[in-house]
């Protein structure tokens, strides 16, 4: 989630009017709630689609992470 915060903070500001500040101060469950009940083509939805979620090689690491395999 991390990696796609600025697509996360848009989608909430644009379909729940939730600020920078709102969101600093949310607890984990209403972030989570919201964040679930984002439509699919929010930025955040496209985003998570296209992330891998295995990771078997430290090639794939390095591609998910940014970080080089050494």
């Amino acid at each position: 989630m991390i990696r796609h915060w600025s697509a996360i903070e848009g989608d909430l500001a644009r379909d729940h009017g939730i600020t920078a500040p709102e969101l600093a101060r949310m607890s984990t469950r209403r972030f989570l709630t919201l964040i679930s009940a984002l439509p699919g083509d929010s930025r955040f939805a496209q985003a998570w689609k296209r992330t891998p979620r295995r990771a078997d090689s430290p090639e794939d690491i390095a591609r998910i992470t940014g970080i080089p395999a050494e």
